[in-house]
This record gives C-alpha cells, sequence and structure tokens, in this order.
C-alpha cells in the first residue's frame, strides 16, 4: 500500500511485539534466532559432536542427532564437513592435537628452559579442561569397538602435526644449544614425563585435580631432567 501524500512512512512500519521497549542496538521478534558467524556455528557443531561421541559413541553418532545437540540443520553441519568422518577427524585433530590454537606465543627473549616451561605449562592447561578430558575419555571408550575411531587417530598420528615442543627442539638443534638428534622422538617423550602422565592423572581419577602452581612445579621438575640429560650426550 503506498503512503498518503504527507503521512509518516513510520506510521506504516508495524514492529514486532514488545519492540517498542527492546533494548539494545539489535531488534527482533520473538523465538527469531540470532545470526551467527560461520566460526561460532563451527564451534558449536564440534561441541557438539563431542557431546553426542560421548552419549552415544561413534557408530550411533548420526547426523540427526549432531543436528539436534548442536541446534543447525543438517544441511548447515554438511556445508562445514562433509562427512561424518571428517567432522570427527576435525574434532579430534583440533581438540587434542593442534596445540598451536591453544598455547601462549612462546616469548623468545625468555632463556631456553623458561621458555619451554611457559610453553608446556600452557599446553597443559589447554590439555586438562573438562571439554577436553571428556573428549578423551569418549575417545578412549571407542578405541576397542570403532574401527573409524582407530583410523582416524591413526591418520592424525601419521600427518605429525609439528607442535610447540618439537617447533622448541628444532629451535635448539639449530642453535646448538643441546645435543638433539631425533625432534619427534624426544618431543613426544618430554610430552609424555610432562603433559601426558597430568593428562593420565585426570584421566583415571588417580587423584584429585592438581592445581595450576603444582602443574607448573611438576612441569619444571621433569624438564629440568629431561634437558640435564640431553646435556650429558655426547657425539
Amino acid at each position: 500500500m503506498m503512503p498518503a501524500p504527507g503521512a509518516d512512512i513510520s506510521d506504516l512500519v508495524r514492529p514486532c511485539p514488545d519492540e517498542a521497549v527492546a533494548q539494545g542496538p539489535e531488534k527482533r521478534c520473538p523465538g527469531r534466532p540470532p545470526v551467527l558467524e560461520e566460526g561460532e556455528r563451527r564451534e558449536m557443531i564440534l561441541n557438539a559432536a563431542c557431546q553426542v561421541l560421548d552419549d552415544h559413541g561413534y557408530q550411533s553418532a548420526s547426523m540427526d542427532k549432531l543436528a539436534q545437540q548442536s541446534g543447525m540443520s543438517k544441511k548447515t553441519i554438511y556445508q562445514m564437513f562433509p562427512s561424518k568422518h571428517d567432522l570427527f577427524r576435525t574434532l579430534i585433530s583440533e581438540r587434542l592435537f593442534d596445540m598451536k590454537h591453544a598455547s601462549v606465543c612462546p616469548c623468545r627473549d625468555l632463556p631456553p628452559e623458561e621458555e619451554l616451561v611457559q610453553i608446556l605449562t600452557s599446553i597443559a592447561a589447554n590439555a586438562l579442561q573438562a571439554d577436553r578430558m571428556c573428549l578423551i575419555r569418549a575417545i578412549v571408550g571407542e578405541i576397542r569397538d570403532s574401527a573409524e575411531i582407530r583410523k582416524i587417530m591413526q591418520d592424525i598420528e601419521i600427518s605429525g602435526n609439528c607442535n610447540q615442543v618439537e617447533a622448541w627442539l628444532r629451535r635448539q638443534q639449530a642453535a646448538g644449544t643441546y645435543m638433539i638428534d631425533d625432534v619427534e622422538d624426544l618431543g613426544h617423550g618430554l610430552f609424555s614425563m610432562t603433559v601426558g602422565k597430568l593428562i593420565l592423572a585426570e584421566l583415571f581419577h588417580c587423584r584429585d585435580p592438581a592445581t595450576p602452581a603444582e602443574i607448573e612445579a611438576n612441569i619444571r621438575r621433569w624438564i629440568r631432567i629431561f634437558l640435564g640429560g640431553l646435556e650429558q650426550i655426547v657425539y
């Protein structure tokens, strides 16, 4: 309907119910979901995948369950992840192995030992978060019976994500600070001595959760032992 000459066009705009009292820059009708950025939708889907895996296991983790848990349509999920395998591979890779998103940037102005402490305490703080421990427990429960979960874990291991511990070792190797012959093997060993040990204790509820101060003190202890061993290597 065209407005009459001289009429205020705002008189023809019918606001949503209660819009007159709505606060904030964005006003929308009740029940209309907020517009999410692609990154937010992606994180919601990954969070839903973690919960569905824990609740139902991999074989029963259907796209219908994922859609219901995330509040997204199956179409939206498939637009971001071509398959269930791709979705869960991304979840496991990013949440458990790709620590570059979780850790602080190493401070190159620190002495090498302090820089390593900073890297490992940051990784530990992230790895021991409740949602990541929940994911680890769910994977442990699936490993024996799900060939696809085993394949995902093998593929991620084979792909050799270079973590910050290995990057630190490569820098020390290049600088000649320590005698380092096998970066990957030493990186796995150092991780197991520090963060891996903490994860196992939390995973099996071997003791009460460690405080941040206790985590740092434990990591410092094993770093000193590790670096002391490197200093004894003679070629």
